[in-house]
């Protein structure tokens, strides 16, 4: 059928391969729904540039759990054999990646690759993919990946390669049904009703394809009558060949099928010359996946069963030959054989897990648990927690809770005290996790009681942490210290290098928010760092990267928590920490909201925010976040936003969570004059924030109390810029702010200052977008007296006819004010570079050829006064 509606996609790529041969590489990510075009557009930019470059294929395979790296094995394969021994015997995955991103940008050719089925492919490929397409703009490659959007769901991985990825490296062509228009051509060509085919097929351009050629009107039922059709005329030896790869999603390799019957052969060149079986990645597979499944379906639950267990028997036979666990355990499941089911998952889950595929590794260990068929207490204990840990790897801490619970019943009745303890300290941390501190503590006290009569072990010791930990969270000094140095004395007894690593990690954060034991913090954890990162100790290592990036922007070091906070991604990603990259993800977003960029900050919380099972402390930081973009821009959803973040917030009952939701809560009190914490969260607020040494949060604590509650804290020690607003020395406390990057506390500063520096306030505010905080103190100049007050951006900019960002409209209202490149960035803390980039952008959208015609275009537009 002729490729209809789909020159402008063909287009697009075509130009994206004109970049590629100037060496600047790109990713095009091609979506919709199963039979919308995606192979059949592929393969047609693939004929058009096949004779000017080097072309690799791979797929995807739609198994019970996917092979780690299969796709990126078949095309370095492909490109070359020798490929295959440096996946056997390259230890490190960023090495692995290194060498196989090289390999493909290395040709003197340009390279197209294609990978397609991405929503099928595993975590580790798609770490690959993450890996290579930030790199590709210096590559003469071009990468093409489909995938079918309606099976990427809210927590899909692929949803997270995808928001990670920076716009520039890749592009997604979503592809659409034919129009009514298309259809009916088609149809008039057949002699059929243009009108009902349209209707019957939604312009699908598989089941448009297939009701023409089978003469077959009518869907889905018209589809599998033609494809079963079909089927029933075959010979009967073509037939067994088609049950058998109908119940292989992957295919199977050709020495595979000679062995199962090496009467097939004929039949497979007949299937291969009517297009019914193709080869894709050395295995033999229906060329359409509907057609697979509707003989799939067609067959009879015991025909199913028994052709699982053929292909389960080949597998097995040929174990130590094909390695293929995966596969193994897929085809066992569907054979219902639950022994081989429980040996084989923790086997290929284990292999997963080395390879970093950790969901596909939890995937694997929660079969070996559905199908054990003794249920044997230990072993499940054994599978239990093994699931617990991939489960808290891979951000599913709910699962992880419900399956730990199950271990210390099973333990409580059948387990040593220790195993009791050590499966309770997880518990405790688990709990924390999910943002309940209650229980967090109840579990944390009853693994320090187990412990109590046993002689000194790494168990006890981490129990000891945990609670460490715990009071490292509270910021309790005390506490922590006290703990942590009888985990350090006793894992430095029994010469455990972990345990020391993990105590040192919380005695040093908490030490970190003094001031006068910075230095000293400072030290204990870049040694816990170091310790994690020379034992490979991934969590430790991961918890010292977070705590750092944390104190970093507690204490407005951006400069270093983004320093860390590359590393920490670079170290975690690969490893797929996901509870680690989430958390660290969040502290991203409050860097991008204190130095002003809080439509990215708005962006990664609502990301964060959009996934179903974030952890309790990850959704914390992300509806803050949220909350006061929405408190100072004046929309509605602010108060639902807040809400949830106090409830969660005092759930963990902690300084450090509790605080910045109630300073959100004050800034929402004073704008709105409504009142959000009640007397009693006030004094549970007033009695955190007397019971820690964090001067940073304190300090903006005490700001907002004075300005909302008139309630003024009596703090051992301000932070220096609150100090200054304290003593009358505003000037001092906006070139501090401005200093550090923080434009919203630069205003709040000059606000406190003569008519000039409230003016400049002003017009900060307006461009980071704090409607309502703009409103606010314009009505307080009024009221003051002061007339000349800078004129706003109209109402009718609201509907933003133009589609400038938010800092676009900013930038516009300083262009009418006459002010240069170096003094706009001087005003909203950018660069002039990336000034350049945003009138660029304003010309473009205005379609205007200089700055004074864009202000000219604004103001007829409405835009500005």
């Amino acid at each position: 059928m002729e490729l209809l509606e789909r020159a402008q996609f063909l287009q697009t790529l075509r130009n994206g391969f004109q970049k590629a041969l100037l060496r600047e590489g790109h990713s095009f990510f091609i979506a919709g729904e199963a039979g919308i075009g995606k192979s059949s557009l592929i393969k047609a930019f693939r004929q058009a540039v096949e004779d000017s470059c080097q072309v690799y294929e791979a797929l995807c395979d739609s198994l019970f759990t996917p092979r780690p790296l299969g796709p990126v094995y078949d095309l370095a394969v492909q490109m070359d054999p020798e490929m295959a021994e440096v996946f056997r015997t390259t230890p490190s995955r960023t090495e692995l990646f290194a060498r196989v991103a090289q390999e493909f940008a290395a040709g003197n050719r340009p390279t197209l690759l294609i990978i397609e089925d991405v929503h099928w492919a595993d975590e580790a490929s798609l770490d690959f993919i993450k890996f290579f397409a930030r790199r590709i703009s210096n590559t003469s490659c071009l990468l093409l990946l489909s995938y079918r959007d309606a099976e990427i769901t809210l927590n899909h991985p692929l949803r997270n390669v995808l928001g990670e990825l920076s716009p520039q490296s890749f592009s997604r062509i979503l592809l659409t049904s034919l129009s009514r228009d298309a259809v009916q051509k088609i149809a008039a060509e057949k002699g059929y009703n243009g009108e009902d085919l349209f209707h019957v097929s939604g312009g699908n351009p598989f089941y448009v394809s297939e009701m023409v050629a089978s003469y077959s009107p009518g869907i889905p039922d018209n589809i599998k009558d033609a494809v079963l059709a079909v089927y029933n005329r075959v010979k009967p030896n073509t037939k067994s060949l088609w049950d058998i790869l109908s119940i292989m999603p992957e295919g199977l390799e050709h020495r595979w099928l000679d062995k199962i019957n090496g009467q097939w052969q004929e039949a497979i060149e007949n299937c291969f010359a009517h297009g019914i079986l193709l080869v894709r990645n050395n295995r033999t597979v229906f060329k359409h996946e509907l057609f697979r499944r509707t003989i799939e379906t067609s067959l009879s639950p015991f025909k199913r069963l028994e052709l699982n267990k053929k292909v389960l028997e080949l597998f097995l036979e040929s174990f130590e030959q094909s390695g293929a666990v995966e596969r193994i355990v897929h085809y066992a499941k569907n054979a219902g054989e639950n022994g081989l089911v429980a040996h084989f998952a923790p086997l290929a889950a284990r292999q997963a897990a080395a390879l970093g595929a950790h969901t596909e590794a939890a995937k694997l260990y929660l079969a070996a648990i559905e199908y054990d068929p003794d249920k044997e207490p230990g072993h499940l204990v054994q599978l239990y927690e093994a699931y617990t840990y991939e489960c808290y790897l891979t951000n599913q801490v709910k699962e992880a809770i419900i399956y730990q619970t199950k271990a210390r019943r099973i333990l409580q009745e059948t387990g040593s005290p220790e195993q009791v303890g050590n499966c309770l300290r997880f518990l405790s941390r688990l709990w924390w996790y999910d943002g309940h501190r209650r229980e967090a503590e109840l579990y944390a006290v009853q693994a320090i009681e187990a412990f109590d009569s046993l002689p000194p072990s790494k168990a006890k010791a981490m129990a000891y942490s945990n609670l460490s930990q715990l009071r490292m969270l509270a910021e309790d000094l005390p506490g922590c210290t006290e703990w942590g140095a009888r985990a350090i004395d006793m894992a430095t007894r029994i010469g455990d290098e972990e345990i020391r690593c993990h105590a040192l990690n919380n005695v040093g954060t908490v030490r970190l928010k003094v001031p006068e034991l910075q230095g000293e913090g400072q030290k204990m954890l870049e040694e816990s760092l170091r310790i994690a990162l020379h034992h490979h100790f991934h969590e430790h290592a991961a918890r010292a990267y977070t705590n750092f990036i944390s104190s970093s922007v507690s204490s407005k070091d951006y400069n270093l928590a983004e320093h860390y906070l590359e590393e920490a991604m670079q170290y975690c990603g690969p490893r797929h920490l996901h509870s680690w990259t989430g958390y660290m993800l969040s502290c991203k977003a409050r860097i991008l909201l204190e130095r002003g960029n809080w439509e990215a900050a708005g962006a990664l919380a609502e990301h964060q925010l959009s996934g179903l099972h974030q952890p309790g402390i990850v959704r914390l930081n992300a509806l803050t976040i949220r909350a006061i973009i929405e408190i100072r821009g004046g929309k509605q959803r602010a108060l639902d936003l807040l809400k949830e973040a106090k409830s969660l917030a005092f759930q963990l009952n902690e300084h450090f969570r509790i605080v910045p939701v109630a300073i959100a809560g004050l800034e929402w009190e004073w704008l709105t004059g409504h009142r959000m914490l009640t007397d009693e969260e006030l004094a549970i607020t007033g009695s955190l924030i007397k019971g820690a040494n964090n001067t940073w949060l304190n300090s903006e604590a005490w700001f907002w109390l004075k300005k909302t509650r008139g309630i003024e804290l009596d703090l051992p020690a301000l932070y220096e810029p609150y100090q200054y607003l304290q003593e009358g020395k505003g000037s001092k406390a906006a070139a501090w702010w401005k200093e550090k990057g923080c434009p919203y506390e630069t205003a709040f500063a000059l606000f406190t200052g003569n008519e000039e520096q409230k003016r400049e306030a002003l017009v900060i505010l307006q461009t980071l977008g704090a409607d309502a905080v703009y409103q606010k103190l314009k009505s307080e100049m009024r009221s003051s007296g002061i007339r000349k007050i800078p004129r706003g951006l109209r109402s009718s900019t609201m509907s933003n006819p133009a589609q400038l960002t938010i800092r676009e409209l900013g930038i516009l209202q300083l262009l009418q004010a006459g002010a240069s490149n170096k003094e706009i960035a001087a005003s909203l803390f950018i660069s002039p570079k990336t000034v350049d980039h945003h009138i660029s952008s304003i010309l473009f959208k205005l379609d205007v050829p200089s700055r004074t015609k864009a202000v000219g275009e604004a103001t007829k537009l409405g835009i500005l006064k």
